[in-house]
């Protein structure tokens, strides 16, 4: 049978889901939807962007401001914390103030804390900008999702929806280029710069295609200024415990371990009190829903998976091959620039086939890539992971399509507030605990390879004293001798050593990703038909 009018579809609330507070579901369209909706996008991609061209740039800030390496990984810390303290609250204060007003406000306030960090010197001053900066783009995303459902009629969903995930998978892996280009050309400012010169081009877009809508002080008075505080305090301590636990040995530091605590705290508080007020914030019946709490769960694996491509083949480049940031741009490229034919495809497919179908492929190719990336020696270059790469584009782009399209389907405009904050923050949960675990578990894994390579080298040995014999022969016959080749070639077996023990490494990470990709194909077959509307393909009657 055809699909549910879109009257029907704004009248279908999901059992027992529903938040208690929801929005109006008669928001006003604005009068220009295609253009507010362009701009919304825009920001979506900043944001992107922005965190992760401000990692792969930290080296280059640290060295134009001068700071050491502790100090340095607190500048992008900070930045990301803080973009997840804002994402529970963000589309819900959106709708309470209005998009226009409150995106304004904010691409106004990113742009102009993005223009002076590099002529500041001042690390605590720094810092502080970095946590501005962080609070004012992670608004840009979780608007951007409730906006795409309240202005653009049903039947144009599916394709905001694909433009929304398109920017995640191309602007994750396109970052590369643009920082590898500002460090090669010298201009790390424009790190920090490009917003000066993106945002305002998000702003334009806003101002007229986004109409003016006064602030809802019904909204205003409902809203849940304690779950906001909790949530965003709670899960911006733990993100950026995440974040730090690799470097300061996790459970070992106290800083660790206190920020787990206090943000562990928090967020019990949140849960707390999303049961006792009357209007939450994110009601626990919509997190309880199988519908909801699944694909929140599946969008962090997503993340989980992604670090592939966002860590371990780029820490492999430079580590193994000494690649430079321009050359390890090309290959992440590979899956930048398809995404600009896949997601539309994507698309298409969901028309007609079920998104747990697509979504259950996707993951499938996401598995696939990394196990094809298991065969990893320490002579792969660039071209040998283009067959990895493109499977890997190929999943990215139909599993966060589908997961999004999927997710949305089990709501009605009203919720969007609700879901666009459970995706944002299981999003950057997701990504953020699979590039800690990632880190971790290379670390962890290259030492104890080390340890059992270096079993097999046993001093005074034949196989050791044949090696150190060929490793030494280079440096006795060079014009100017090494005083001491034996020294000089034991250095040279033990970089060996680390190379083989990291490949090795590397590869028990592909495997890692591939397993947990591949058994969260069981999480999809839990899924639940949702409800008829026009993201779900019209079902043949019996």
């Amino acid at each position: 049978m055809a699909s549910a009018s879109p009257a029907a579809v704004a009248a279908t609330p999901i059992p027992a889901a529903a938040p208690i507070h929801a929005a109006p579901a008669a928001a006003p369209r604005c009068d220009r939807p295609f253009i507010g909706v362009a701009a919304v996008l825009v920001g979506a991609f900043i944001s992107t962007v922005n965190t992760r061209i401000t990692t792969m740039g930290l080296a280059d800030i640290r060295g134009a401001l001068g700071y050491g390496f502790d100090e340095g990984s607190w500048v992008t810390t900070v930045f990301s914390a803080a973009q997840m303290m804002v994402a529970p609250s963000a589309a819900w204060l959106g709708m309470v103030f209005g998009t226009r007003r409150f995106l304004l406000w904010a691409s106004i306030i990113f742009a102009l804390s993005s223009l002076l960090p590099p002529f500041i010197r001042d690390y605590d001053t720094v810092i502080a900008l970095q946590l501005v900066r962080g609070l004012a783009v992670g608004t840009f995303i979780p608007a951007a999702l409730g906006f795409i459902l309240r202005s653009l009629a049903p039947r144009w969903w599916i394709w905001g929806l694909a433009a929304y995930s398109f920017r995640f998978v191309f602007s994750q892996n396109v970052a590369g280029s643009l920082e590898a280009w500002y460090s090669e050309t010298g201009h790390w400012e424009w790190v920090f710069w490009q917003n000066v010169v993106l945002t305002p081009i998000m702003a334009g877009l806003i101002w007229f295609g986004v109409s003016r809508r006064p602030v809802d002080r019904d909204l205003l008075r409902r809203t849940d200024w304690g779950g906001i505080v909790f949530a965003g305090l709670g899960f911006g301590l733990i993100y950026a415990a995440l974040d730090q636990g690799n470097r300061l040995d996790w459970l070992n530091s106290g800083v660790v371990t206190g920020l787990l605590a206090g943000g562990g705290l928090l967020v019990a508080a949140f849960l707390v009190n999303e049961s006792l007020v009357p209007y939450p914030l994110i009601h626990p019946r919509v997190v309880a829903q199988r519908n909801a709490w699944i694909p929140a769960l599946l969008i962090s694996i997503y993340g989980f998976g992604s670090s592939a491509t966002a860590f371990v083949l780029p820490d492999y480049l430079t580590r193994v091959q000494g690649l430079r940031a321009l050359q390890i741009g090309d290959v992440l490229d590979w899956i930048a620039l398809p995404q600009f034919v896949l997601v539309p495809l994507a698309a298409l497919s969901l028309r007609r086939v079920d998104a747990r179908a697509l979504l259950a492929v996707g993951f499938a190719l996401i598995a696939a890539g990394s196990w094809m990336d298991t065969d990893l020696t320490h002579e792969w270059a660039n071209g040998d992971f283009l067959p990895s790469q493109i499977v890997a584009a190929f999943g990215l782009a139909l599993a966060l399509t589908a997961l999004i399209t999927f997710a949305v389907a089990n709501i009605v405009p009203a919720q969007a507030a609700a879901i666009a904050a459970t995706i944002q923050t299981a999003r950057l949960f997701g990504v953020e605990i699979g590039n800690a675990f990632i880190q971790t578990f290379v670390r962890v894994r290259e030492q104890i390879h080390s340890h059992f390579i270096g079993l097999h080298l046993v001093a005074g040995s034949d196989t050791i004293d044949r090696a150190v014999g060929q490793a030494s022969a280079p440096f006795a016959d060079r014009p100017i001798g090494v005083e001491d080749t034996t020294a000089a070639a034991l250095e040279g077996i033990g970089t060996i050593v680390r190379r083989e023990a990291y490949v090795l490494a590397y590869i028990d990470s592909f495997w890692v990703i591939a397993w947990v990709l591949a058994a969260s194909l069981l999480f999809i077959f839990l899924l639940r038909p949702p409800p008829p509307n026009p993201l779900t393909p019209p079902r043949r009657a019996a």
